[in-house]
């Protein structure tokens, strides 16, 4: 993920360690003037609130101008989109590995993704959009 990053030019941090070696973030990045904490999951299984709820405290944890952008590739728990809609924040955006293969196989870029899913967060007030329905829409 984080060479992906890089690759589309967006300025990028390697994971790192803070708050005294209580906390590990996979990655961040900045984008459009904000910084992204990064939380990735190559497992099996399919992500849980709970999993999102430890990258929820980390962006909590961080400057006003923080989100958070959980990558898990095989998606999460069909309760995750609805749970995360109740938080009064919305500071998680959701991608999951279809998305990632998207950008890979250059049917959109980086940029167009998360532009777009920030659009669908701030606006409909939804942590994930499709890069489907994002490539349908051109």
């Amino acid at each position: 993920m984080n060479r992906v990053i890089s690759l589309h030019q967006i300025t990028m941090v390697r994971p790192f360690i803070r708050n005294q070696g209580a906390e590990q973030i996979d990655g961040a990045f900045k984008f459009d003037g904000w910084h992204y904490i990064v939380e990735c999951r190559w497992r099996e299984a399919l992500a849980n609130i709970r999993e999102l709820d430890g990258l929820r405290g980390q962006v909590g944890r961080s400057g006003k101008q923080t989100m958070g952008l959980f990558m898990s590739v095989n998606a999460w728990s069909r309760h995750v989109p609805a749970l995360l809609k109740q938080n009064g924040d919305k500071c998680i955006v959701l991608m999951e590995g279809y998305d990632l293969r998207c950008v890979l196989e250059r049917q959109l870029k980086l940029s167009e993704l998360l532009n777009a899913k920030l659009a669908h967060l701030n606006i409909e007030a939804e942590p994930y959009l499709t890069a489907a329905a994002i490539i349908g829409r051109r």
